[in-house]
């Protein structure tokens, strides 16, 4: 009996092994999405980073190409307008496209040459488009700007290549000065000499219409204009001085040892009024300081008798030669006789009232000669009296 069962027993373990003997051994399957997600972004022809700087440039690109060719032409600083930056502002856009490779200094050229022909035939594209859809408009005046150099305004235009146009300009509504020319490209320029139509300042110290410049360009039935009037005021017509008194308290007798002095140069009409109190110095209304062209002289006098004369100052824009100063901003520093002041005994004859007699010759405009700065002095007196408490300041003459 135990037998039978030992032999059955073996019979079942042999036939479990042969049936494990035949059953296949499970294969791994790899989905493909698996093999996928181990694969980085770049394995897949997708770059990000490469992406962002793609995108970044083209949407730069075509807003420059909108701007430029689309929208109005304006100066945005200086002498500089949008169509100065179109080529940088191509070049920046190529640069960006390209980013990734340049940065990784893996330059292949074919690839930067395909993308630079791109750009330049899609700014062609622009160009196209906008000179075309410009052929039923006219001639704009784009800038206006003076030239110190030349004494002259120089003039900007934007139009349809091969339209012809004409300027004029204009004071106070009537034509002084016209001038036929024809568009290059999409752009023109004209300069004209301040001499051809310059009437007198603009405006007045306080900002007041005096005189109204305006550049009006007709080309094909179509009118533009522009008003230029804060350019042009060039005509200098007042001039204060202002000192301030030298004295020597350091022994037991005090002594004036002379003045230093300060002018200011610009456009006094209305408003401008000369007073004069001591340590306070210039107390009236100063004129407007402006950028314009003139020579001065000063004149220290004494009952009408001229006591002192500064060497003759020539001004352009606003700036003096030889380094003195600037007078487009403020008051300037006049050279003296003695370590910067004007020396008591270049000029002072007795107590009383001093005239700084100025003459200002105008490039541009007339000769003016203010006599307004008048000043009173009380040295002697003041040096005659020990106490100092009774010493009188320097003030404007009654």
């Amino acid at each position: 009996m135990g037998g039978l069962l030992d032999k059955a027993n073996e019979t079942v373990k042999a036939s479990a092994d042969e049936k494990k003997k035949d059953t296949p051994k499970s294969e791994e399957v790899h989905l493909p999405f698996e093999e996928k997600s181990a694969t980085s972004a770049s394995d897949n022809g997708l770059d990000s980073i490469k992406l962002k700087f793609q995108l970044s440039s083209i949407t730069g690109f075509l807003l420059i190409m909108i701007l430029v060719f689309f929208v109005d032409n304006v100066v945005l600083f200086s002498e500089y307008t949008l169509d100065d930056f179109l080529v940088p502002g191509i070049l920046l856009c190529w640069a960006a496209f390209n980013g990734k490779d340049l940065m990784k200094k893996e330059f292949d050229g074919v690839k930067l040459g395909a993308s630079a022909g791109v750009f330049l035939l899609v700014t062609v594209g622009f160009w196209g488009v906008a000179v075309f859809s410009a052929v039923n408009s006219g001639v704009t005046v784009g800038n206006i700007e003076y030239d110190g150099d030349n004494d002259e305004i120089d003039i900007d235009f934007y139009g349809p290549k091969g339209m012809d146009y004409t300027i004029e300009v204009l004071v106070d509504g009537k034509v002084e000065y016209s001038h036929d020319a024809t568009i290059s490209i999409d752009k023109g320029s004209h300069s004209v000499d301040l001499d051809d139509f310059w009437k007198g300042n603009a405006e007045d110290m306080n900002g007041d219409t005096l005189v109204e410049y305006e550049i009006k360009v007709t080309s094909d039935g179509f009118e533009d204009s522009m008003t230029f009037d804060t350019i042009m005021n060039r005509e200098a017509d007042t001039a204060f001085v202002s000192v301030v008194e030298i004295l020597d308290n350091e022994e037991e007798e005090k002594t004036y040892l002379g003045i230093t002095v300060k002018m200011l140069v610009g456009m006094g009409n209305p408003s401008a009024l000369y007073d004069f109190q001591g340590l306070n110095g210039f107390t009236g209304v100063a004129p407007l300081p402006m950028a314009s062209d003139w020579t001065a002289t000063v004149v220290v006098k004494f009952e009408s008798v001229a006591k002192y004369t500064y060497n003759e100052i020539t001004v352009d824009e606003g700036i003096a030669n030889g380094g003195l100063g600037e007078f487009i901003f403020d008051w300037v520093l006049l050279p003296g006789t003695n370590a910067g002041n004007l020396e008591r005994i270049d000029f002072y004859q007795d107590d009383g009232c001093y005239t700084f007699e100025v003459t200002i010759e105008n490039v541009h405009g007339e000769v003016h000669v203010d006599t307004s700065s008048q000043i009173e002095f009380f040295w002697d007196a003041n040096e005659a009296n020990p106490d100092t408490s009774d010493d009188k300041e320097a003030e404007a003459c009654n």
